[in-house]
């Protein structure tokens, strides 16, 4: 905060007048390095692990960290698979942008695209793709190299046909091969033409539907979902209290996925947090929680793809396997130093290969930019909360005064300010609700001195303060005042 700002703050009344920011980086105080460092990791793409006491922001900068974040480019699809339907396929498509300045809907869209590009259901009719286990290939290999099925190829051989389309009359080149098929976009049928005209190249021309434009054309009708939306968030937080939180899983159905009684296998998929956090931020707090799975979430970390299995050996979920489900995430993870034992020494290895340990302030120096950042603070705590009425100047005064206390006490500093928000941020909102049962406009110095009695913790109520504080941080820890 300029100066500017600071002599603003001192003539203030009240906290009404603080302007707040919209800024999530802005709100969070003292954290200056780790404020850099985080927004480095988000365009970087690199790990964070972000360790310190309790209440000091490390969850208020992994949510910073997500408002960095770009749309997601991809959506990624499950298929069914008809020739081992508990083997559903899944594959990944990149979403075009809206074209705006597309005025004429007679004007033929072209563009190119790699084979591996192409929608599933397409490289699997060109014969670019396995239809049981989705390898890629080129079309001159008439079995698949992983799994060794028959490839549906149209156009190797002469007149070649697998009673699933027939190439178009209008390719002179019949070693090329082509596929044409109806496409629903926007509320609109587009005819679209897939053309090899390369060994690496494939052209997608695109219009508008006619009816006599491609005769030979057909509707595809090809069983899937969408796994993972473009449109879903991509900042997602666990706990990681089950492995179905965190690595997914798949339905039970009584019918065992029978034809025309059970539910599909492919319709009983259920992403985990690593794949839904795919492109995006996934946010562990208190890792260590995660005891054994740490390794899971390592071997995603690493390979970037995580296979979704039933994990209850009872269910009929257990017999389906959904391999190579994209999972490319940045993981940010926070726990408090006592806790950094608890990981596992690869994982802390890899983020630190990888990324940043980034170690929290627990306290700041006292200096007129330091409470100036205190009045925001209680001020954008008080319109975050939205049930107490705005403090005096004076009011906040002694806040600061007892966020001096608390970094005397629990950090052993002197002429420095607390910087365990958490417990700052009840004693105003303790403060304003009984500014609200007194029925004040205003929450006053008194709403504040009573507070501080009642926000202490238990311990320090039953024991009072002639007991010695050494013996309740020994028994209970430094979380209370």
């Amino acid at each position: 905060m300029d100066a500017d700002k600071i002599d603003d703050i001192a003539e203030i009344e009240t906290t009404a007048e603080i302007d707040s920011t919209q800024d999530p980086f802005e709100q969070i105080i003292g954290q200056d390095q780790a404020i850099t460092l985080v927004k480095s990791a988000v365009t970087q793409r690199r790990h964070v692990l972000l360790c310190g006491v309790p209440g000091i922001g490390k969850s208020m900068l992994a949510k910073a960290a997500a408002s960095l974040l770009t749309r997601p480019k991809q959506e990624i699809r499950l298929h069914n698979n008809p020739d081992n339907p508990e083997r559903p396929i899944i594959s990944v498509h990149i979403i075009d942008e809206p074209q705006e300045d597309v005025e004429e809907p007679d004007i033929i869209d072209t563009k190119y695209a790699r084979p591996e590009e192409l929608p599933f259901e397409v490289g699997v009719h060109m014969g670019y793709r396995c239809p049981r286990c989705g390898s890629y290939s080129l079309p001159e290999h008439n079995l698949c190299m992983e799994c060794g099925a028959t490839k549906r190829c149209d156009w190797v051989g002469d007149n070649s046909y697998h009673g699933l389309f027939r190439t178009l009359e209008v390719i002179e080149e019949p070693a090329l091969g082509s596929y044409s098929c109806y496409e629903e976009r926007d509320g609109s049928t587009y005819e679209v033409l897939y053309q090899r005209t390369h060994r690496d190249t494939i052209q997608i021309t695109r219009q508008i539907a006619r009816s006599q434009a491609f005769p030979n054309s057909e509707r595809v009708e090809v069983s899937q979902r969408v796994l993972i939306s473009r449109d879903s968030t991509r900042f997602i937080r666990v706990s990681g209290a089950s492995p179905v939180e965190l690595l997914g899983d798949v339905k039970h159905d009584p019918y065992g996925g029978a034809e025309n009684l059970g539910k599909e296998a492919y319709l009983r998929v259920i992403p985990g947090a690593i794949h839904e956090a795919h492109e995006g931020i996934l946010y562990v707090d208190e890792i260590a929680s995660l005891g054994a799975y740490q390794k899971h979430l390592l071997t995603a970390m690493q390979d970037k793809k995580y296979t979704i299995t039933g994990h209850n050996p009872q269910s009929s979920g257990a017999s389906v396997r959904v391999d190579n489900v994209p999972c490319d995430f940045i993981l940010f993870a926070s726990c408090n130093i006592e806790d950094l034992a608890k990981l596992i020494p690869p994982l802390r290895s890899r983020i630190r290969g990888y990324g940043y340990e980034i170690m929290l302030n627990s306290y700041i120096e006292k200096t007129k930019d330091t409470i100036a950042d205190l009045y925001r603070f209680v001020a954008q705590t008080i319109r975050e909360d939205g049930r107490i009425p705005h403090f005096t100047k004076d009011a906040v005064k002694k806040v600061i005064d007892h966020a001096e206390e608390i970094a005397s006490s629990l950090d052993g500093q002197r002429n420095a300010l607390t910087l365990r928000l958490r417990e700052l941020g009840g004693l105003v909102r303790i403060a304003g609700d009984l500014a609200v049962q007194d029925e004040s406009d205003l929450t006053m110095p008194m709403h504040v001195n009573r507070a501080k009695s009642i926000c202490k913790g238990i311990e320090l109520r039953s024991f009072g303060r002639a007991e010695s504080i050494e013996k309740i941080h020994r028994d209970y820890g430094s979380y209370f005042f």
